[in-house]
């Protein structure tokens, strides 16, 4: 029988997979500035989730913040919610650097090698959590990273090592690195928090740290002003609104990612989202064939070859992972 979190990590890689599309029809089309992209993309679904956590959780969240009748709740003490809170941070810096490698990268690519994430949670789960698994999740483990980094490997740059450049591996290993330590947050804080409160404390401390980086943003300011949009003076273009529908999925995709820490183990949880690789590629594939102006991706026969292949040794990988854990 398929487990639990086996089905939301499988969930949560076909949403991510979406979103990496979406962003990169945006990133080649319209708008190629990361900070921009990660802020129309974090902005939904912090916004969601402090709405929606006000509305059902404002209870759970006012016990968090001070306590009922003198009486210990998980969280009242601040320590946790200033560690949730960070982890907002920590989610937003690592979708700047996703975003920086979207940009500049072949989504087919650097999406892939992002899988390097595994590792680091591994070590994480291990040292934070007591994490241990059986021989064969670690192979499974191992062929998930294996195959995401041979989809990465280009055949016109002359070997791998000049292949995996600073531009698709070095980016993605910060990605990871950022991802790997707020995945394992999350995977704390359900110890202490509901799956509607935790998200609200990290998109409190997202919202926080994207007015901080504002500022920032290629052109300055936001644009289009909010203001002027709820004016009706200007309106959202269309990878404006592609951005933003991206983030909603992303607000689904961390409810079911979390959904998946309650259930199972961090370090495999996250391998299994590692399944968006062959989503991504497939998705490309289809959108290079079927609308090459919306996205254009190299697909000659050696590189059909080598990204079914590698694909597939994920998708082994990650059933290897399932039936020995």
């Amino acid at each position: 029988m398929i487990s639990t979190w086996f089905l939301y990590a499988l969930l949560t890689a076909g949403i991510y997979s979406v979103i990496a599309l979406l962003s990169k029809v945006v990133s080649g089309v319209e708008i190629d500035d990361p900070l921009t992209l990660a802020i129309y993309n974090c902005i939904p679904f912090y916004a969601v989730y402090v709405l929606v956590g006000l509305v059902l959780e404002w209870p759970a969240i006012r016990n968090s913040l001070g306590g009922v009748g003198g009486e210990g709740v998980p969280g009242a003490e601040p320590v946790p919610i200033a560690v949730a809170l960070g982890f907002g941070v920590v989610s937003t810096i690592a979708y700047g650097i996703y975003y920086w490698g979207l940009v500049n990268g072949d989504v087919s690519r650097f999406v892939p090698a992002l899988s390097i994430e595994t590792v680091f949670v591994l070590v994480l789960g291990f040292l934070v959590l007591d994490e241990a698994f059986p021989s064969g999740v670690y192979a499974g483990v191992g062929l998930v990273v294996f195959g995401a980094l041979f989809i990465s490997y280009d055949r016109e740059a002359g070997s791998i090592r000049e292949s995996l450049t600073f531009s698709t591996v070095g980016v993605a290993i910060l990605a990871a690195i950022a991802f790997a330590v707020f995945n394992t947050g999350m995977k704390v804080l359900t110890d202490g928090f509901g799956t509607v409160e935790i998200l609200f404390w990290i998109s409190l401390g997202g919202l926080a740290s994207i007015a901080a980086v504002v500022p920032f943003r290629a052109d300055g300011g936001v644009e289009p002003n909010p203001a002027d949009l709820l004016a009706g003076r200007v309106r959202l273009t269309k990878g404006t609104k592609l951005l933003l529908v991206g983030g909603l999925l992303n607000a689904v995709g961390l409810f079911t990612f979390i959904r998946a820490l309650e259930n199972g183990p961090v370090s495999l949880a996250t391998a299994i989202t590692k399944l968006d690789v062959m989503m991504v590629f497939v998705g490309a594939l289809t959108l290079s064939k079927l609308a090459p102006a919306i996205l254009e991706e190299q697909f000659d026969p050696f590189t059909l070859a080598q990204k079914a292949s590698a694909s597939m040794i994920v998708l082994v990988g990650s059933a290897l992972i399932q039936f020995s854990y």
